[in-house]
């Protein structure tokens, strides 16, 4: 079992690599840098000038160790079809899952200690203390949470009696709300002694399993909604094998159609990217991110500058879905050259980026001064004009010259 999951994971990096090529290009590098730089650098100063010992900073830190610990789940690596090869010995099978419980405690355990570095200093003002023990068992409150509730995601891939331990909103919330409000508030060697109870508790419970027999369907279900998460992501940046688009219709956004012109491509580009639930997330996710991001740094020439690699971004994600109807044999019957089929295209990318300008803007209202919204909106005015007007057009008809 451990060689069969060493195959899974070795295929899974496999994968990873192939992709992430893809996502870390010269261009997100670029923006990543500085979006990390300008976080990093409102966090310092942020830090600064907060004042130690306010009532509110433990209730923040509370909230924000909350968060932190939910992040990463179980990864197992199950495929389908075991559950017809490997069901004669299901017992067997508990080995590979606890190959794959090991290895996402190793990841998560990763994951806390980049958290717990970065909220060193936040730690420090709210708890209004420098003692590098008591900092430390923060640490350790966020590693023992996090592993016990990666044994209790363990005990719900087994069918089980429902029970309050195995309740998702007893082990995932109230658990690690009462042990981090009592080491905050109280004593953190008291919500440490709590947390080590029920780690030792999900490690009991975890090592019964073997005894019982597996809930295919949640494992399954679990793994698949894992590997169409990380598709989706990469889809953002490439095309994914065995990644299919899914189409929802959006009744209440009928009335945005009106802005767009009523000739045929035009119509088929804003319904179709308004309808395609990966692109329409894409859209709203970059755009809602890239507000946050401007709301939340001061530095007005960081935020010009953050603000225009987003428009670039999304114009640059947007562009390969020119061909989307390419494999619709009835848009070859339409009399439309292919000059108008960019104007139209053009035409609907444009109108979307005044959407988005709208909402980057709406994100400058809260930290900037009059003068330096008019300096954000006159220099995405001007992207757009530079993308909209030249470098789309001449994107696409670049990219149709090599088919």
């Amino acid at each position: 079992m451990s060689s069969l999951f060493s195959q899974r994971l070795q295929s899974h990096f496999t994968q990873m690599s192939k992709y992430l090529r893809y996502v870390f290009n010269d261009f997100f590098v670029i923006a990543l840098m500085f979006i990390i730089g300008g976080i990093g650098y409102q966090y310092a100063m942020f830090i600064k000038h907060l004042q130690a010992g306010q009532w509110w900073e433990k209730l923040v830190l509370v909230v924000l160790l909350l968060v932190v610990i939910q992040l990463n789940n179980l990864v197992t690596f199950v495929k389908r079809a075991d559950f017809v090869f490997w069901l004669p010995k299901e017992k067997e099978f508990f080995a590979f899952l606890r190959s794959g419980l090991r290895y996402s405690k190793s990841i998560a355990f990763i994951v806390q200690i980049v958290a717990w570095f970065v909220m060193i200093p936040f730690i420090e003002k709210a708890m209004v203390t420098t003692n590098i023990a008591l900092i430390l068992m923060f640490l350790v409150i966020m590693v023992i949470l996090k592993m016990m509730i990666l044994n209790f995601q363990m005990i719900d891939n087994y069918h089980h009696n429902g029970n309050l331990l195995n309740n998702k909103v007893f082990y995932r919330m109230i658990v690690p709300l009462v042990v981090v409000a009592l080491a905050t508030y109280i004593n953190v060697y008291v919500g440490v002694i709590i947390g080590i109870v029920m780690l030792i508790l999900s490690h009991l419970l975890v090592a019964k399993l073997k005894q019982q027999s597996i809930d295919w369907q949640v494992v399954i279900e679990k793994t698949e909604s894992h590997e169409n998460s990380l598709n989706r992501f990469f889809n953002m940046f490439t095309d994914v094998e065995n990644m299919q688009g899914a189409v929802k219709r959006r009744s209440y956004l009928d009335s945005l159609f009106k802005m767009f012109k009523d000739d045929v491509y035009s119509v088929l580009y804003s319904r179709g990217i308004v309808r395609d639930k990966e692109i329409s997330g894409l859209l709203t996710r970059v755009s809602i991110l890239g507000a946050i991001i401007i709301g939340a740094i001061k530095l007005e020439w960081m935020v010009i500058l953050i603000a225009l690699l987003f428009m670039y971004l999304i114009v640059f994600q947007l562009i390969p879905y020119f061909t989307n109807f390419e494999d619709n044999v009835f848009t070859s019957l339409y009399p439309i050259n292919f000059d108008q089929q960019v104007k139209s295209f053009t035409n609907v990318i444009g109108k979307i980026m005044i959407l988005v300008i709208i909402v980057l803007m709406i994100g400058s209202i809260f930290m900037f001064n009059l003068l330096g919204s008019l300096m954000l909106f006159l220099a995405l005015v001007i992207e757009w004009i530079l993308l909209i007007k030249i470098y789309v057009p001449k994107k696409i008809k670049k990219a149709s010259s090599n088919y």
